[in-house]
């Protein structure tokens, strides 16, 4: 797994998110999803994964179920994780 650098640019789109790239024609309304998100703390990397229900996903965010709970997260911070 790589690990992302400060000021790394990646090529493309200016709107395209990684998960752009990433085939998900596969994903279905009710299948449990897993996501993560990179953060920087103290100078070093790290990540926090969730699994969650998909529901959507739009330009900006995906919709899911998170423990019986309905929820709209940023597709500019969170990405599919496989």
């Amino acid at each position: 797994m790589s690990t992302p650098r400060a000021g790394g640019q990646i090529s493309g789109p200016e709107h395209a998110r990684h998960d752009d790239f990433v085939a998900v024609p596969y994903l279905r309304q009710g299948q449990l999803i897993s996501l993560i998100r990179w953060t920087q703390v103290s100078g070093e990397w790290r990540y926090t994964t969730m699994l969650a229900q998909y529901l959507h996903r739009d330009e900006e965010s995906w919709y899911l179920v998170i423990n019986g709970q309905q929820a709209k997260l940023s597709r500019s911070e969170w990405a599919i994780f496989n």
